[in-house]
């Protein structure tokens, strides 16, 4: 706790990371407002703030030991009930120490709140009494409203925005993040005479309970030990990542926390970061049972229906994906078919979009002409690197008042656009064939130049 003090003698100053002026986050002090930040309280009432808050941290510690970490009956396992305000204090309370023994600092508040909002979309309140702000990983949450149960990757996958703290975690309970054994014996030595079972009266049975020392002298992945120095690596190399730009974190989190790095980019929209928006781009292709996944590479819509395409992705592409790449080049080219394909309903999976017909037609269009530049790229025997013929199909696919949003949006801003669309007339015939022929041995298409002149005769 000695940062708490180094506080007060230092006079709470403020830089873009400060040096800790900033309480951990409310829970029952020794002052009427537990809102009242530490260099406010003064010496004299330092120690008692303190011993408040490892207080009710270590109520909340005994309660979680009394209740095991985990119960259940003959048959399956039986979920725990969601967890209290307290809890999430008290988790709160022990990482922000940890966080500053690591040699993390407080963020500046103005500084946390902008970088909140690049990254997750999220505006911070004003209000100092708002101390935590869920944010949902698993699905688009307009509302904002939190998810009191622990992770578990199926039901719940989410995490906690910490203020005035600053910073982010999920939720564990403490001997997750603790080494509860050392710092709190009686509680350790109490948790050794708990029964390894009891009659609950919500389920009308004896169920069985799984200490957490049980978990401690486990000898496999699930070992508690290996488990709590995960999660607090985890918690710092996030933190560390999001907001120091530690980018020596990159690499690590990629390996250990892919779902939540994908996230960032699939579910925030969060392509400021190039050297991770590419990791997440060479893993995702496009996968017939999940195809709008491929599309979060490309676009979101925001809770008020707008959409954002995103142009780092395209300058991103623009950048990696040179003609000499040729193998990289194909895969992408057939997965923005594929996706071209399945938006226009040319695929066995019909789209489920709650977007507009143009917003649509946008996301399309900007798709379609960073594929289509391929097909003006020639190899040295003057052949093309592209013959997915992607202006074609897009031409194809489109009914006319769809093309009528193209040309009164002009074109949507794309420079050669329109040049590349009157060029695609050919291949839009050409693919036609594909589609509605098929060309075959019997069937052929015409060259360009057989087909222009039947068309001009």
């Amino acid at each position: 706790m000695l940062w708490l003090f180094l506080t007060l003698s230092c006079g709470g100053g403020s830089s873009e990371q400060s040096s800790g002026d900033k309480p951990p986050d409310s829970v029952p002090t020794a002052t009427d407002d537990t809102n009242t930040p530490i260099a406010e309280i003064g010496m004299h009432m330092a120690d008692e703030y303190i011993q408040a808050k490892i207080a009710a941290s270590k109520k909340v510690l005994e309660k979680q030991l009394r209740e095991g970490a985990n119960i259940y009956n003959e048959v399956t396992d039986i979920p725990k009930d969601a967890f209290g305000m307290d809890e999430l204090q008290a988790v709160s309370f022990n990482l922000s120490n940890f966080l500053w023994n690591k040699g993390y600092r407080d963020i500046r508040n103005e500084v946390f709140a902008r970088r909140i909002k690049e990254i997750f979309g999220r505006a911070l309140p004003t209000d100092s009494g708002v101390h935590f702000l869920y944010v949902n990983l698993l699905e688009a949450d307009c509302i904002g409203k939190p998810i009191y149960h622990r992770n578990n990757g199926i039901d719940y996958n989410g995490f906690f925005i910490v203020m005035p703290e600053n910073f982010i975690t999920d939720f564990y309970y403490l001997p997750e993040i603790i080494d509860y054994r050392s710092e709190y014996a009686d509680l350790a030595d109490m948790e050794k005479e708990l029964p390894a079972a009891y009659w609950s009266s919500t389920y009308k049975a004896e169920v069985g309970v799984e200490k957490w020392v049980d978990l401690e002298n486990r000898t496999d992945e699930y070992n508690l030990d290996r488990q709590r120095k995960f999660n607090r690596l985890l918690v710092l190399n996030r933190n560390r990542f999001l907001f120091e730009n530690d980018n020596t974190r990159l690499s690590w989190l990629l390996e250990h926390d892919r779902f939540f790095m994908e996230s960032l980019v699939k579910r925030f929209g969060w392509t400021a970061r190039e050297d991770l928006l590419y990791e997440v781009v060479r893993k995702t292709p496009f996968v017939k049972a999940y195809p709008d996944d491929f599309g979060r590479l490309f676009w979101r819509q925001d809770c008020q229906g707008s959409v954002k395409v995103y142009a780092n992705t395209f300058q991103l592409l623009q950048k990696r994906y040179r003609p000499d790449a040729t193998s990289e080049i194909r895969g992408l080219l057939s997965d923005i078919q594929a996706y071209l394909e399945y938006m226009m309903g040319y695929s066995a999976d019909k789209p489920h979009l709650t977007i507009t017909d143009e917003q649509r037609i946008e996301i399309l269009a900007n798709m379609v002409y960073f594929a289509e530049q391929y097909k003006f790229k020639k190899k040295g025997n003057g052949q093309s690197w592209s013959d997915h013929r992607m202006m074609g199909r897009f031409r194809l696919m489109l009914n006319e008042s769809q093309r009528k949003v193209l040309a009164e949006n002009r074109y949507f801003g794309l420079p050669k656009f329109k040049e590349w669309w009157d060029a695609a007339d050919y291949d839009e015939y050409y693919v036609d064939g594909e589609y509605n022929g098929p060309w075959g041995r019997d069937n052929e298409p015409m060259t360009e130049s057989e087909w222009r002149a039947s068309s001009s005769s």
